[in-house]
């Protein structure tokens, strides 16, 4: 038995059925397994379990060794952020629909879960990608993307692109996605954007409705540093940058944007037999038949 992980906190979402039931198995093979277990506070209400601790969030960055999410790939993005991105290895437990991050499912935890506990599994590094806004750094992180955008249904905004100072090109869009591999098949996929294998070192610079015909996606270094100049003729407050959909930021005429790696790392840990494009062919569908 491997003592890699000791100590394992459970997180994730709290309004779904199966929740109870599952934290409960998860409980009695940790247990079983000899680990300590700490579960986020907001489950207390939903699982009554003897000498289980309760903690906050602060409590499980500070104390554990591994994080579980129950969720789908949106509740992993929130765990990442709150754990992940302070250097805390996430496993995740897929009561979504895809599941690109959330690769357990729940009837298979037992075998999985073990296994990884005795070294069993793959790990795999992901980045973030943060942003300053005319030069003040943003607390916000994304590990899928940074959007700018109008804000609005068929309206455009008008940027310039530099990489690493470089001028790319001048264009009106409706907006722009800067996307990392792990956000590959997220965002970006539906707007058209290529699927990029997650071991790549890159991002994905993807304009969204350009108004030029002949503009295409850009791959560049991910330790390039990207900068989007909005134009004078903006309106004011017509244009928002987001992170992963989930923080929003207005904008103003003339925003300076600079994009770039951050120096965290996701760990994220599979079941040893982990295959991405398997995923990609179970989860997009990939040679099904259309009839």
């Amino acid at each position: 038995m491997s003592n890699k992980y000791k100590n394992i906190g459970i997180v994730g979402l709290s309004n779904n059925p199966k929740i109870p039931q599952l934290i409960e198995s998860i409980v009695a093979i940790l247990t079983s397994e000899k680990r300590e277990v700490l579960i986020d506070r907001k489950f207390e209400s939903l699982v009554d379990l003897i000498n289980i601790t309760y903690v906050t969030k602060k409590e499980i960055q500070n104390k554990c060794d591994l994080v579980i999410s129950l969720g789908g790939d949106g509740t992993m993005l929130e765990s990442a952020k709150n754990y992940g991105i302070e250097g805390i290895p996430l496993l995740g437990v897929n009561l979504g629909s895809l599941g690109f991050l959330t690769d357990i499912a729940p009837e298979d935890i037992e075998k999985e879960l073990k296994a990884i506990l005795n070294s069993e599994l793959q790990i795999d590094e992901r980045f973030f990608i943060k942003a300053k806004i005319d030069n003040k750094e943003l607390d916000y992180k994304a590990l899928n993307e940074i959007v700018i955008h109008s804000g609005a249904i068929a309206q455009m905004i008008e940027f310039t692109l530099f990489v690493d100072d470089q001028f790319v090109c001048k264009q009106r869009a409706d907006g722009l996605i800067i996307s990392t591999p792990t956000g590959s098949t997220a965002y970006s996929l539906s707007g058209g954007g290529p699927i990029i294998h997650p071991e790549l070192d890159i991002i994905l610079i993807l304009p969204i409705f350009p108004q030029s015909l002949n503009s295409s996606p850009i791959i560049v270094d991910a330790n390039k540093e990207i900068k989007i100049v909005l134009s004078e003729k903006q309106k004011i407050d017509s244009a928002e940058i987001s992170f992963d959909s989930q923080e929003n930021i207005s904008l103003s005429p003339n925003s300076i944007i600079d994009i770039s790696k951050h120096s965290s790392r996701l760990l994220l840990l599979h079941p040893k037999n982990h295959d991405f494009f398997s995923g990609c062919r179970d989860k997009l569908g990939w040679g099904k038949s259309i009839i």
